[in-house]
């Protein structure tokens, strides 16, 4: 009986040395040539080296694909941190980061300041664009072998904005599910627009701060753009998930979402109604009113 076969997924290759171990014992029993077992890892070794070139170009294109995205946007540089934020604060705190079974952290993360339009005046803020991964467990069992356990890599894409208020309560919108949206089970706060409440699952233990989020004008918005995607509120993170309607060609890998997403996200922060900041104690910016300062005279050796 051919032993159980174990398989891992990480980071977008399938680790096949059990199969090739597997398949190795197997062509060796019998009266099979002695070659035959030698072809076999041949060819293994030939496509791993296939594979990993592939891959190689691959993670080359996307490092260029953000170095480019990163140069289109002052201030903005490769980050391990979104936002200054570790990964392990953001792990479990918002939806789109779950913890997972196994292994789980930010990849492809660049971000930088970003003016943002809140309540009508324009406010620089941290901004980053990143991808989330998990690791989520597969137990199989079959009659007369061992169960076998894989991991599914799962990814989020993911656009955060660091706001200047806390909201000290947490607000998440996502898509509602199959059978909420069909009417047989219903969750979270539920406001007065039964097509929005079909849409979007609300939650927030505040329903106050999310009636006034949640004003006509966001909800049709949300309901027009934002059918698919995350919206996620935490003290000062704003955070919007899920795939943009439209990708930038020029660009490679998941690059090719970020200035889609950082666009929905910025449309996003800017239709966020006027009393929902003012019930944060959001203050305008000041301008700066001050006249400049006089001009310094000249030096002797100007003269």
């Amino acid at each position: 009986m051919t032993p159980p076969v174990s398989s891992t997924v990480d980071a977008g290759s399938v680790v096949l040395l059990d199969r090739a171990t597997h398949l190795l014992l197997a062509v060796t029993g019998g009266d099979r040539p002695s070659w035959l077992p030698w072809l076999m890892v041949g060819l293994f070794g030939v496509v791993m080296a296939i594979s990993w070139t592939i891959q190689r170009h691959q993670r080359r294109e996307l490092h260029e694909a953000l170095n480019r995205f990163v140069d289109r946007h002052d201030g903005w540089h490769l980050q391990a941190w979104p936002c200054g934020v570790h990964t392990e604060q953001l792990v479990g705190r918002f939806e789109a980061t779950p913890r997972g079974d196994r292994r789980y952290g930010v990849e492809s993360a660049v971000g930088g300041p970003a003016e943002m339009e809140i309540s009508g005046a324009t406010v620089p803020c941290q901004v980053a664009c990143f991808v989330w991964f998990h690791e989520r467990r597969r137990t199989q069992r079959s009659r007369g072998r061992r169960a076998r356990t894989t991991y599914d890599r799962r990814t989020e894409l993911v656009a955060m904005c660091q706001l200047p208020v806390h909201t000290h309560r947490a607000v998440s919108i996502r898509p509602e599910s199959t059978l909420g949206r069909v009417g047989l089970t219903r969750s979270g706060q539920q406001l007065e627009s039964e097509a929005f409440n079909r849409r979007f699952r609300v939650e927030g233990r505040d329903r106050a701060l999310v009636v006034t989020l949640l004003d006509a004008g966001l909800q049709e918005l949300l309901a027009a753009e934002y059918g698919e995607r995350g919206i996620e509120l935490s003290d000062d993170l704003l955070v919007l998930s899920g795939e943009p309607t439209h990708r930038d060609r020029s660009l490679a890998g998941i690059a090719q979402t970020y200035p889609a997403i950082l666009q929905d996200l910025t449309r996003l922060v800017r239709s966020i109604p006027p009393p929902f900041w003012r019930s944060l104690a959001f203050e305008r910016p000041t301008p700066d009113t001050s006249p400049p300062p006089p001009p310094s005279p000249p030096s002797p050796q100007d003269r």
